[in-house]
């Protein structure tokens, strides 16, 4: 095999190679994981929140239909003093009037307060069903997402292991000159042998001369002269064959 060749596979190789060390940054760092992470212990933090205070208005609802139902059975009884004709004080009747009326306007007052209760209350309850579908569909997507980064992040290492053993025996049959060559130019750019495709170089999209065409054709080693990159000529098989 011609050593351009050789050197085309250690090409493709290596930009495998790369896109494997991609992917197993993304399965290591975990970045995704890291960020439903973070948006699920923050919604549990406000699920968490919401739903003491929905405990607490649940409490507070209940504690005040108790005040209210003890002030009405207050009112009941002071009424059935009041006109049962047995206090005939006026200085007494004027005195359980007035406890019927602050009693009263106590009732009104808890009223009111339930109202605000029961308003908070429905919000809350809201609240608590919207953080406890989003924690739900938090935990499902992290469980996906963490399979999927376990099974992706296994199959890339054995590829990865794989081709670098494939690395090792290829670049044994490149010889040094161009291999340090290689190297160099992949120092610079993401990738260091491009084909010609219509005459142009892959990289760049430059034309490249008659002059290196016919050097590719007979084997040689030529940068393009626009991006610096490694110019691979692909023979036909006529080519080949002469």
């Amino acid at each position: 095999m011609r050593q351009m060749d050789l050197l085309w596979d250690l090409q493709r190789l290596d930009s495998r190679i790369g896109e494997l060390e991609r992917q197993l940054a993304v399965y290591t760092n975990k970045t995704k994981l890291k960020q439903l992470k973070t948006k699920f212990d923050k919604e549990k933090d406000l699920f968490e929140k919401n739903d003491r205070a929905l405990k607490e208005a649940v409490k507070s609802s209940k504690s005040n239909r108790v005040k209210v139902e003890e002030l009405k059975f207050g009112i009941q009884k002071t009424e059935e003093k009041l006109y049962s004709g047995a206090v005939s004080s006026v200085k007494q009747l004027e005195g359980m009037q007035k406890n019927l009326d602050e009693m009263q306007r106590g009732i009104e007052t808890l009223e009111i307060d339930y109202r605000d209760i029961q308003d908070r209350r429905k919000n809350l309850e809201r609240q608590v069903k919207t953080s406890r579908t989003k924690l739900k569909k938090y935990k499902n997507t992290f469980d996906h997402l963490k399979e999927k980064y376990n099974k992706g992040e296994l199959d890339a290492g054995l590829e990865y292991e794989e081709l670098i053993e494939k690395r090792e025996k290829l670049i044994k049959k490149i010889d040094k000159r161009i291999l340090d060559r290689y190297e160099r130019v992949r120092l610079g750019n993401d990738t260091a042998v491009v084909e010609i495709i219509d005459g142009k170089c892959a990289g760049c999209h430059m034309e490249v001369s008659v002059v290196y065409s016919e050097k590719l054709r007979e084997d040689e080693l030529i940068n393009c002269e626009t991006c610096g990159r490694i110019l691979y000529y692909k023979k036909n098989s006529e080519e080949n064959d002469e």
